[in-house]
């Protein structure tokens, strides 16, 4: 019995852009959204932040991300990226 699927499913990481004292808050309106994706900052003090959706949740992330732009100052949505991420 196979414990995983034999077909793999990766994450879409969109980049996002704010001043590092949003980042916080952030975090924390994303960790809100019903299982929709995980944040991860790859350099401390940059502002530049990771959103890892699935790719089933792309539209509604979104949509989500556009609705923060009203409460968390000079975000930027820099699109998908390709950038490899270790954590």
């Amino acid at each position: 019995m196979q414990k995983y699927s034999e077909y793999e499913i990766k994450a879409r990481v969109i980049k996002v852009r704010m001043p590092v004292e949003e980042v916080g808050l952030f975090n924390s309106l994303i960790d809100a959204l019903p299982r929709y994706a995980l944040t991860r900052t790859k350099e401390k003090g940059t502002g530049e932040v990771f959103v890892l959706v699935t790719p089933y949740k792309v539209k509604e992330l979104m949509e989500a991300l556009e609705g923060m732009k009203k409460h968390i100052k000079n975000l930027e949505i820099l699109g998908e990226t390709d950038e490899e991420l270790t954590f």
